[in-house]
């Protein structure tokens, strides 16, 4: 997947969509948003996801 691309996946039981900052070998860098304070305290709405954890968004 190329960065910038629109992905969704399942963070502690919750959905959220955000896009690629960055690609690793296995796994990439996404950027997202949240509402939740617990969320954003723990993950700055960025997070490394296995790239067999989430699926890009049409």
């Amino acid at each position: 997947m190329d960065i910038g691309t629109s992905v969704s996946f399942v963070l502690e039981g919750q959905t959220y969509t955000g896009t690629i900052a960055k690609s690793y070998t296995n796994s990439y860098l996404i950027n997202f948003n949240s509402t939740d304070p617990e969320i954003i305290d723990k993950y700055h709405n960025k997070v490394i996801i296995s790239q067999k954890k989430f699926q890009a968004v049409k």
